[in-house]
Formats: C-alpha cells, structure tokens, sequence
C-alpha cells in the first residue's frame, strides 16, 4: 500500500510542478521536490493509518455486540 502512497504522492507534486515556470522549479530545486513528495506521502500514511484504527475499533465493537447477542439467544 506505501507504493500507492508514494505513487499518489509523486501524481500531486508533479501537479504542482506544473504550476510553476522553468525559474521556480529550477530555485525550488529537485531536493525540495522530494522532501515535499516525503510529506505528502506521510500525510497519506497517516490518515489512511488513522481510517484504519478506527475502522478496527468499530469492527472490535460490532464483535462485542455481536457476542452479547449471541449470549442471549
């Protein structure tokens, strides 16, 4: 999933490069292009990490419920 990530991460980058001219993207210079690609593609991890948990935790409740139920049937 990290490869879709960066692959996702590259797309957006090169979308903004292509709001820059020539003079911006060469004073910007490549390093800089790839600590941005490093800190969208963190940004991604971490709200799909953090959709994860969440769905974890529902998913762990729904079980529980679940048991309960089954208990009383």
């Amino acid at each position: 999933m990290k490869r879709q990530h960066l692959a996702h991460a590259e797309r957006v980058v090169s979308s903004f490069k292509r709001n820059l001219n020539e003079g911006e993207i060469a004073g910007l210079g490549q390093q800089h292009f790839d600590e941005l690609t490093l800190l969208i593609e963190s940004a991604i991890s971490s709200s799909v990490l953090d959709e994860l948990e969440a769905t974890a935790n529902k998913l762990h409740e729904f079980a529980n419920d679940l048991e309960k139920h089954a208990e009383h049937v």
